[in-house]
């Protein structure tokens, strides 16, 4: 007998951040996230900083744990100065790369750990799953580990100018 299905849809923006929160949450061994360009993830809220913070600070010595790849990092630092803030405090364990969007096709706006994601049916986050179900998280990750081996280093931590 299968067990029943414990992916969950949202649809609206405030449930999209609540399962997004709910994800850094869990505590999983390694973050990873895929946007366009993050204009519409929570990335400037407090309390999402702060736990991306906490989840960062329960065991600081993994490496590359917390992976982001966009199509376009341009906007994110004077959009988001508080992601800018945690990319710049925590650089040894956030990774960030670029693909072009040819490279990303197939890959929906999303967040997983080992066990969960979270992903979109937009750019806009106001509607999606929670997936749980073995098979599915481990399709996009699959799929996110292919497009990020692609990809480039993009939106250093630190900018140095003249």
């Amino acid at each position: 007998m299968t067990p029943p299905s414990q992916d969950l849809p949202f649809e609206t923006r405030t449930q999209a951040y609540a399962a997004l929160g709910a994800l850094v949450a869990d505590h999983g061994a390694s973050l990873y996230c895929f946007s366009a360009d993050y204009r519409a993830w929570p990335l400037n809220q407090p309390a999402f900083i702060q736990q991306l913070e906490q989840w960062a600070l329960r065991d600081a010595r993994r490496l590359d744990a917390l992976r982001f790849l966009a199509l376009d990092w341009s906007q994110v630092r004077g959009r988001f100065p508080r992601f800018a803030a945690f990319r710049r405090d925590f650089a040894h364990l956030v990774s960030c790369r670029q693909i072009a969007e040819t490279g990303a096709r197939g890959l929906v706006e999303m967040a997983g750990s080992p066990r969960c994601a979270v992903y979109a049916h937009t750019a806009t986050w106001m509607s999606g799953e929670t997936l749980q179900t073995a098979a599915r998280v481990h399709a996009l990750r699959m799929r996110f580990d292919e497009v990020w081996e692609q990809a480039t280093p993009a939106f250093p931590a630190v900018i140095l100018g003249l």
